[in-house]
């Protein structure tokens, strides 16, 4: 979430010139972990992995197309139960889900954050439950 703020420079005898900056975000494990589960719950493949790392996006569990099939696909969407702190920059999530196939999913994980590009990003998650 940055906030955008323009600076108008005028040159004498000249056009005007408009600068543009994007200040940068604080760091919010809680918030980007909320937010990727909440695409997960649309099966929003491109907002979910807009929100790790870039060098894992695309790839297996962070694959756009894999994200939408899998979750889309789902007789229940994924619902964020419960999301709490743990340390500076780890974030426990419980969430709830049910398969097409009527098996049910009660879920939790670790997701770990980092900050770069004026950004929190995920950098991992690791499923605590095996779902």
């Amino acid at each position: 979430m940055g906030v955008q703020f323009a600076t108008y420079q005028t040159q004498a005898g000249g056009p005007a010139t408009v600068v543009t900056q994007t200040a940068p975000a604080p760091y919010d494990p809680m918030k980007v972990a909320a937010a990727f589960y909440n695409a997960l719950s649309n099966a929003d493949g491109v907002s979910a992995s807009a929100l790790v790392v870039p060098e894992k996006r695309g790839i297996g569990p962070f694959n756009e197309a894999s994200i939408h099939s899998y979750f889309g696909g789902l007789s229940s969407p994924l619902q964020l139960q419960a999301i709490s702190r743990r340390g500076a920059d780890k974030v426990t999530v419980a969430y709830a889900y049910a398969r097409a196939d009527g098996s049910t999913c009660q879920g939790k994980a670790e997701v770990q954050t980092t900050y770069q590009y004026g950004k929190t990003l995920i950098s991992k998650i690791r499923a605590l439950n095996g779902c």
